[in-house]
């Protein structure tokens, strides 16, 4: 399973019990770890955007995940996931609001599933699916499976569902809850032995402060020159491009003769404009915190990665230095890396978004009085 922050997920990660496989919904997904498991579901609502829950995502680096599409993990395809962002109304002590945005850096090969109200009444039937296990001590999670339910209770954000005969179990976590070919709810949570019921976080009560701004600032065509892109198609004026320093960090570009017409802060290169290198967000450039690195860590306000485990891990020009459990890689003074950072300092040059990294979300208790920030905000 996916954990995130302190979130005790083992009794809240969900999978499909009395169910059957399935070889159709090709738009709900699995979220593959680095490991190679299925960890939770998702369901993709756009092209490049899927939607799934809080506590699969939080306090992780989102580009260690990738989208498995298909039935089996075996057999399916598996697409980078490249931004995520936390429902800021999120409580990982309570679950509460347990919802969180994913971005693809590929378009969906599977289609989208329309989002839809989650005011059904008691004693409404859904569908539920997922790539969880089918009993609480099954270890066959990684194989899309489906079945019914039934809602047992409607809350202002969640709805309750009791099998029928179906219920998410260990793995199935921010799987959807599908009514009339729409998907209503995520899943969240339920009993530890997934016979009792399962609890869904409501889409339909978080659309106007996080569900649609998220995908506005994460649209077609919204990025500009220089600033972070999760996707090809998502910049104003040119090409997403990776950085050559770091597979991780993309930025939009645009075609270019002379230095001069590029943004002061890049430079004119054979494909378009680019960034001296480092690149801001890759290994070695200044930082302020976690969320501007490829990496999620930034210590001494430079971009680093850990070597704590295997000192190998740092790239040529960079040594492994540190004390204690903080081994790190830096800069090796004259090694040279031109321009890179050997920490200290205030941090110089751009700092642009980098896509999708973000923090352990800190939710508020309950309720959705607050303005969620920015979905790029999580990218700065």
């Amino acid at each position: 399973m996916i954990a995130g922050c302190a979130t005790q997920v083992g009794a809240a990660a969900q999978a499909i019990t009395n169910g059957s496989v399935d070889t159709g919904d090709p738009a709900v997904i699995g979220l593959v770890a680095a490991a190679g498991n299925v960890g939770c579901t998702a369901t993709v609502i756009e092209a490049h955007t899927a939607i799934t829950a809080a506590h699969c995502v939080a306090g992780r680096v989102p580009l260690e995940l990738r989208a498995l599409f298909g039935t089996d993990v075996t057999t399916g395809t598996l697409i980078s996931i490249s931004g995520a962002q936390v429902d800021p109304a999120f409580d990982s002590a309570t679950l509460a609001n347990d919802l969180a945005m994913l971005t693809l850096r590929e378009a969906s090969p599977g289609g989208e599933i329309a989002m839809g109200p989650g005011d059904g009444p008691v004693g409404t039937t859904v569908g539920t699916v997922g790539f969880g296990t089918t009993t609480s001590t099954a270890t066959d999670g990684g194989t899309k499976r489906s079945g019914t339910a039934k809602v047992s209770d409607v809350q202002p954000t969640e709805l309750t569902a009791m099998p029928d005969p179906a219920q998410p179990c260990h793995g199935d976590s921010g799987g959807p809850m599908l009514l009339g070919g729409s998907v209503v709810a995520v899943a969240s949570r339920g009993d530890i032995a997934c016979s009792d019921h399962a609890v869904y976080a409501r889409i339909d009560v978080a659309l106007a402060d996080f569900v649609m701004p998220y995908l506005t600032a994460t649209g077609s065509g919204t990025q500009a020159t220089g600033r972070a892109c999760l996707y090809e198609g998502e910049c104003a004026n040119g090409a997403c491009l990776v950085t050559k320093d770091d597979p991780d960090v993309f930025f939009c570009s645009q075609a270019c003769t002379h230095d001069s017409d590029c943004p002061a802060t890049m430079m004119c290169a054979s494909d378009g404009c680019r960034y001296p290198e480092p690149s801001p967000g890759a290994l070695g450039s200044p930082c302020t915190d976690g969320t501007t690195c490829s990496t999620g860590l930034c210590r001494e306000m430079v971009c680093t990665r850990s070597c704590l485990i295997d000192a190998s891990a740092c790239p040529a020009g960079y040594e492994c230095s540190g004390s204690g459990l903080e081994l790190d890689c830096f800069a090796k003074p004259g090694g040279g890396c031109s321009g890179c950072a050997t920490g200290g300092g205030e941090p110089a040059g751009l700092v642009i978004i980098v896509a999708g990294l973000l923090r352990c979300a800190r939710g508020r208790r309950s309720g959705r009085s607050a303005r969620p920030r920015d979905s790029r905000a999580a990218r700065s």
